[in-house]
Parts: structure tokens; sequence; C-alpha cells
């Protein structure tokens, strides 16, 4: 009877199911030495903890916290290079916006300036053909799919 009920605690456990008051009952049951002999292969896992407390280092290891202090000059050096490199990427900054040509394109010749700005617009009118020319094909599409859907 103790033993069916062992072995529903057990498949519980193995489906991470148990609650504490479970897995203790397991763990007394395994360390009672009154194990029932087809349940004796899960001795070794429920009585390591029992077995691991009694367990001892030999020697004591020395622990050193790690410092993470700067030296005082050390630090003073940091803020400085800190400052130093702030200050050189502004001023490459304002340099790189200073050099920044601003030009127009204006043009002086009237007719030039005309020659241009049809240049321009053909250009615009043909990417603007080339994007209505795939539009056709989604409206044949919805042509296609009226007739079907009707």
């Amino acid at each position: 009877m103790e033993s069916q009920i062992i072995e529903k605690l057990l498949d519980r456990y193995f489906e991470a199911e148990t609650t504490g008051e479970e897995e203790a009952r397991l763990k007394n049951y395994f360390s009672s030495g009154e194990v029932a002999p087809h349940l004796q292969q899960y001795i070794p896992m429920f009585c390591y903890f029992d077995q691991a407390k009694t367990e001892k280092l030999d020697r004591e290891v020395a622990y050193t916290p790690h410092k993470n202090k700067l030296e005082p000059g050390r630090k003073k050096v940091y803020s400085w290079v800190a400052i130093a490199a702030s200050i050189v990427i502004f001023l490459g900054v304002v340099i790189q916006q200073e050099n920044q040509v601003s030009e127009f394109g204006t043009y002086e010749d009237p007719e030039l300036a005309m020659q241009k700005t049809r240049e321009a617009l053909e250009m615009m009118s043909l990417y603007m053909n080339a994007g209505t020319e795939d539009l056709s094909y989604i409206e044949e599409f919805n042509n296609t799919k009226d007739k079907i859907v009707k």
C-alpha cells in the first residue's frame, strides 16, 4: 500500500507536480531504510543531500575580495582623458558642420536653368510612369477577382 502511494508521488515528482511536503515525504521514505525492492534504485537520488551535508572540505579556501577602486592619481588621469575625448568629439562635429558646403545649385543663365529643370522633370516622369505600370497589374488582378467572386 505504501509503495503504491510512493510510486504515485514519484510519478508526480518526475512530472514536477509535487509540493514541498510531498518531496519531504519521498525523502523520508527513501532515507528510512524500509524501501521496497523495486524502488531501491531511487535511494541515491533522494539521499544525496543528506550525504552532501556530511562532506567537509579538507582545506580552507582563502577569500580575498577584489578591490575595484582606482588609485587616486589614476582616477584623475581617467577624468582628464574623458574630458579631452569629449572636447575632441565636440570640435570634430563643429568643424564637420562648418565644412559642409550648402550650394543650392542656382544658375545664372535662364536657358541652362530651364534645360536642367526639364531634365529633372523628365527623370521624375520616368519613375512615376514605371510605378503606374505596376499598378495596372493590380487593377487587372482586382477585375479578375471581382469576376470570380460574383
